[in-house]
């Protein structure tokens, strides 16, 4: 039986993106409920459809581009999980008829910062004096 490698690993352990995924993996082969709240479901790949992807071109040629920062993880060993193991799993009838939209993340747009306000050339306050000083009769 095929062992299953779950799409947050992908992206963790062997450097791939959701496009990546979505692009060469196309529709997971099992889905299973998040446990970590109401988020959406856990997708799970194939461990051979992943080892044929990864030998594509189109993959190659994006593993060679990687950062040294992220390259380091694809020599790492990935985490794989017989579905014996997965609570609640439920396959897919046929993966290559579902269709996937994937959206890709917008950029984080930074807003501006506004410009500190000039400090005040004069005090903004005035001293009240009620008697002048020089008239004080020092003891």
């Amino acid at each position: 039986m095929d062992r299953l490698i779950r799409a947050s690993d992908l992206k963790r352990q062997r450097a791939w993106t959701d496009t990546l995924i979505v692009t060469l993996l196309g529709a997971p082969d099992a889905l299973s409920p998040n446990p970590h709240g109401w988020r959406a479901p856990m997708r799970w790949y194939r461990e051979d459809r992943v080892l044929d992807a990864e030998a594509t071109a189109a993959f190659t040629a994006r593993a060679e581009r990687l950062d040294d920062a992220v390259a380091w993880r694809r020599d790492l060993p990935t985490r794989s999980f017989a579905p014996t193991e997965i609570e609640h799993l439920e396959w897919l009838d046929d993966p290559d008829r579902i269709a996937l939209f994937h959206t890709p993340r917008r950029p984080r747009m930074r807003r501006p910062r506004r410009a500190a306000p000039a400090p005040p050339s004069a005090p903004a306050y005035e001293v009240l004096r009620l008697f002048d000083p020089t008239t004080l009769d020092h003891r």
